[in-house]
């Protein structure tokens, strides 16, 4: 039996699958890339969002889909995160 993480009690994917879609080296219609790292950042604990947060490809993401978090207090969090792992890549560089 495959391995599922509770966020993604609607879908038939595995752990697997969400994190090869995350990453984007596949897409799953109606599911894709972009899917994966909202149902990621939404859902899950914060401890799992770092665990799996592609880090380059939420440098490029956030900005577009900051606005489509529902939550006021995970946007704040992940706009902090965001912030810090910019400076990390040019206040080091």
């Amino acid at each position: 039996m495959k391995t599922r993480f509770p966020w993604l009690w609607d879908t038939e994917l595995d752990n697997a699958e969400f994190e090869a879609l995350l990453r984007s080296y596949v897409a799953k219609p109606p599911h894709d890339a972009r899917w994966a790292m909202l149902r990621l950042i939404e859902y899950p604990p914060y401890s799992s969002v770092r665990r799996l947060l592609p880090r380059e490809r939420f440098l490029n993401a956030w900005p577009e889909l900051g606005s489509r978090v529902r939550s006021r207090a995970r946007r704040e969090g992940m706009e902090f995160l965001y912030q810090w792992y910019r400076c990390q890549s040019s206040c080091h560089a």
